[in-house]
């Protein structure tokens, strides 16, 4: 079965926040329902950063959907913002 990568872009809510334990809430909260690939950091400016997450699920499942992502990563203590900005298709 082919899987799709989904990439988001979650800003936090205070900008004094501790990145790696972010990083870590974002993924318990994730997995392992989804697969975290990879999280980057992304520099915005004035010290602040955004978290650019690689998330990998099955296509075309009723178990796994984008929207269910964001609610998850909505509720992450420490999320302010998120946003889907790509995503494609991983199989043939």
């Amino acid at each position: 079965m082919a899987e799709v990568c989904l990439i988001y872009r979650v800003t936090p809510n205070d900008p004094n926040v501790n990145y790696e334990e972010l990083k870590q809430r974002i993924k318990s909260a994730l997995e392992p329902k989804y697969k975290v690939d990879k999280i980057e950091e992304e520099e915005i400016g004035f010290g602040i950063k955004a978290l650019r997450i690689y998330i990998r699920m099955p296509e075309a499942s009723e178990e796994h959907s984008s929207d269910e992502i964001e609610n998850i990563l909505n509720s992450v203590e420490g999320v302010g913002g998120v946003e889907l900005e790509y995503f494609t298709r991983l199989g043939f």
